[in-house]
């Protein structure tokens, strides 16, 4: 099923990363080629924002856009790799053990 956006979710995130980053609201909307007032609404959830703005803002905040429209952050998963650092020679001679039992 398709995530749905929340203009209004969307204007909260990126108000609370443009406070994060202490940045005005109209340093802001010059930085990405729009009006005080239309960055006003896009916070506020009344615009929504262009792909191109978008890009914009996930570069001047460091983010993703994943965290912007949905709220999740960007590299913060673990890689199977990462995660293996974490075992055992038992947990992997275990999980080797499980992998031939169900391969048969």
């Amino acid at each position: 099923m398709a995530k749905q956006v929340d203009y209004k979710a969307v204007g909260l995130r990126i108000k609370t990363l443009r406070l994060k980053n202490n940045i005005y609201q109209t340093e802001l909307a010059k930085s990405i080629g729009v009006s005080q007032t239309h960055m006003s609404n896009i916070e506020s959830g009344r615009a929504g924002l262009t792909l191109e703005n978008l890009v914009k803002m996930t570069n001047i905040f460091n983010c993703g856009i994943d965290e912007i429209v949905f709220g999740e952050e960007k590299a913060k998963k673990e890689t199977a790799a990462t995660s293996l650092e974490n075992f055992t020679m038992q947990d992997i001679v275990q999980a080797l053990q499980m992998l031939k039992t169900i391969k048969g």
